[in-house]
C-alpha cells in the first residue's frame, strides 16, 4: 500500500503531464485551470501533512513524559549518588528534547495561524 506522500507524488507527477501536454497544444485556458487543481492539490496536501506532523509530534511528547516519569521513579530508588547523577542527566537531556518539540509544536501553530 502506498503512503500519502507516495500517492501525492503521483497526483502531482500526472498534473504535470498534463500541464505539459497543455503547455504543448498552447491551450491556455485548460493550462490555467490545471495550474489552479495543482495548487489547490498541494495546498491541501500541505494541510494534512502538517496534522500528521504535529500528531508524530504530540506522541513523540507524551512518549518522553512517560520516559521522565519511568526515570523518576527510578531515581526516587537509586541507591548510590552515581546511579542518581546518571538518571538526572537522563531527565535533563529528554527535556531539552522535550522543549525542541515543543519549540517545533509552536511553529506549526503559528504558521497554521497565519494562513488563515
Amino acid at each position: 500500500m502506498k503512503t500519502h506522500a507516495e500517492l501525492n507524488s503521483l497526483l502531482v507527477d500526472d498534473y504535470l503531464d498534463l500541464l505539459n501536454i497543455a503547455a504543448q497544444l498552447g491551450d491556455d485556458e485548460w493550462k490555467n485551470s490545471i495550474l489552479q487543481a495543482l495548487k489547490e492539490e498541494v495546498d491541501a496536501n500541505r494541510h494534512l501533512d502538517s496534522q500528521e506532523i504535529r500528531q508524530d509530534l504530540w506522541n513523540q511528547f507524551e512518549g518522553i513524559n512517560e520516559q521522565m516519569h519511568d526515570l523518576l521513579m527510578q531515581l526516587k530508588h537509586a541507591d548510590s549518588p552515581e546511579e542518581k547523577e546518571q538518571i538526572i542527566e537522563m531527565i535533563w537531556g529528554l527535556k531539552v528534547d522535550r522543549n525542541a518539540i515543543t519549540r517545533k509544536l509552536e511553529t506549526i501553530s503559528r504558521a497554521r495561524a497565519g494562513q488563515q
